[in-house]
């Protein structure tokens, strides 16, 4: 099974913009108004991440 990593694709100025799951390649993109802050697009990154269930995860738990 793969390990699931947060990693930051696109970046403006210091802020992170839009990361992917190293695992499933799901996309996170932060919102407009949270790109002002770098602590909030950071957390708001985090927090999609980890509410995220990676379809490949799945896949490979079943065939367990």
């Amino acid at each position: 099974m793969l390990k699931r990593n947060l990693r930051v694709l696109k970046w403006l100025g210091t802020t992170p913009a839009i990361a992917v799951c190293t695992a499933c390649d799901r996309e996170f993109k932060v919102p407009l108004d949270i790109l002002k802050r770098v602590g909030g697009a950071v957390e708001n990154l985090k927090l999609q991440f980890s509410e995220h269930q990676c379809k490949k995860d799945e896949a490979d738990s079943t065939a367990d």
